[in-house]
């Protein structure tokens, strides 16, 4: 299985992830991992973590985002952990 992995930050009421020739926005985040499946699905499966930007929020909430904003997203996987046939 191959992996990218790409910066997610939250710019002018927008989700974005960029990075790695990828470069996605939408408006909320269910709709931005849409869009990354849609690019990314001829790769699949693949794993994908996204890495938010630590210079776009205030200083103070920095010490939280390893528990809240970094993630991986499984493209082309079922939930359970089995690939698509």
């Amino acid at each position: 299985m191959s992996g990218r992995e790409l910066v997610l930050s939250f710019e002018r009421d927008r989700w974005r992830a960029a990075g790695d020739g990828v470069d996605v926005m939408h408006r909320d985040l269910r709709g931005l991992e849409t869009l990354l499946e849609a690019q990314l699905a001829g790769e699949a499966p693949i794993d994908v973590l996204l890495k938010f930007d630590m210079a776009s929020i205030p200083q103070w909430l920095r010490q939280y985002h390893g528990h809240y904003c970094n993630y991986t997203l499984r493209v082309g996987r079922r939930p359970g952990g089995g690939e698509r046939a």
